[in-house]
């Protein structure tokens, strides 16, 4: 008690990490212009990449609930397989042919190839990206639907 006869009672400083939801919140705008994006021709990376960067969001959302934001770009870059596999097990369940598919989609996303041009992926059709049904599957299982 002081002396104006108020009481004071401190509480320490309290710590709230909002980076997990802001991730997971962000990967799902990703998801939101996938479903809105309607291609010019036949064929567009731009869902690919909208895609693979909510799953990367949504994997990152998962590993800022222990670490911190510096610590998951320097361990993690851009590789979404490697993300993933250092989640703990059970946090993503993902089939075989959904780690393969994810390992497909990680190998040319960290290398930018959704995002520029590439003409040795244009001259093979884009036979090497991965199916995009898959991809949107796996990126369901990775974003989290509430908030």
């Amino acid at each position: 008690m002081n002396n104006s006869g108020n009481v004071t009672i401190e509480v320490p400083t309290a710590h709230l990490n909002l980076s997990p939801f802001g991730f997971m919140h962000w990967a799902r705008h990703y998801i939101k212009c996938h479903r809105d994006f309607k291609s010019p021709n036949d064929f567009s990376p731009v869902p690919y990449f909208l895609l693979c960067r909510a799953i990367e969001l949504g994997l990152k959302a998962r590993h800022l609930e222990t670490l911190r934001q510096k610590e998951v770009k320097d361990k993690f870059g851009h590789d979404l397989l490697k993300a993933l596999r250092a989640l703990p097990p059970g946090n993503v369940n993902l089939t075989d042919h959904q780690i393969e598919v994810l390992s497909t989609a990680s190998k040319i996303y960290k290398d930018k190839g959704f995002e520029y041009f590439s003409v040795v992926h244009a001259a093979t059709g884009f036979k090497a990206f991965p199916d995009l049904a898959a991809l949107e599957a796996i990126t369901k299982e990775v974003v989290s639907d509430d908030g």
